[in-house]
């Protein structure tokens, strides 16, 4: 394994990953997705890609304002101070944006009456909580840069996680979206989402 490791290349090739024709894609320890390419074995972290896919959709629809809002059988309150509550109040709009419907119900509390669709089964008070104080942290008043802290933080909640068992159907599917997405070799802050295994480095293997 280690031998095998050290051989991947550090080569990250950009959006023609070039699979071959009627190809199969295999999960490995629930973790990564491996595909033949042109060039060699493709290996594509699976929770990453996931979450590149869905930082450039939410994006999208930040700023188009096409989000869309599943609304919830039981709206849950959200309970702030005042400093928190002033910060929810200006990035309102972005997770309106994103299908966020809140409403504010006075003294600092909020009601959460529908959440993007996509996310069910999330805690949305933990979510909004998580986005707010994120954006807080950062402490950066600049519109695009809110809007990248919230598209993010919603991605890396609801994106697939690691030992989720995936048909080929959907790793197909999540492959084709990932080489869809303007920069697909790298998470939005940087994380490596696939690397490719030269042939010819598989093939020193067994000599």
């Amino acid at each position: 394994i280690e031998t095998v490791t050290s051989a991947a290349s550090s080569t990250l090739y950009a959006n023609e990953p070039v699979m071959e024709k009627g190809n199969q894609h295999l999960q490995f320890k629930g973790r990564f997705i491996l595909t033949s390419v042109k060039s060699g074995l493709m290996l594509i972290d699976q929770h990453r890609a996931h979450i590149r896919v869905l930082f450039d959709r939410y994006m999208v629809q930040i700023q188009q304002k096409q989000g869309v809002s599943q609304g919830v059988l039981f709206p849950e309150i959200l309970q702030l101070p005042a400093s928190e509550a002033a910060v929810l109040q200006s990035i309102m709009d972005d997770l309106s944006a994103v299908g966020f419907d809140l409403s504010n119900l006075g003294g600092g509390s909020y009601a959460i009456n529908g959440i993007p669709s996509g996310i069910e089964g999330l805690n949305p008070v933990e979510l909004v909580r998580n986005m707010l104080h994120t954006a807080m942290e950062k402490g950066n008043d600049v519109k695009e840069e809110i809007q990248n802290i919230l598209a993010l933080t919603l991605a890396r909640a609801a994106a697939i996680v690691y030992g989720q068992v995936l048909s080929n159907e959907e790793m197909v599917s999540l492959v084709d979206n990932l080489f869809a997405c303007p920069s697909p070799n790298y998470t939005p802050d940087g994380k490596t989402v696939l690397t490719t295994i030269k042939e010819e480095d598989i093939e020193r293997l067994f000599k």
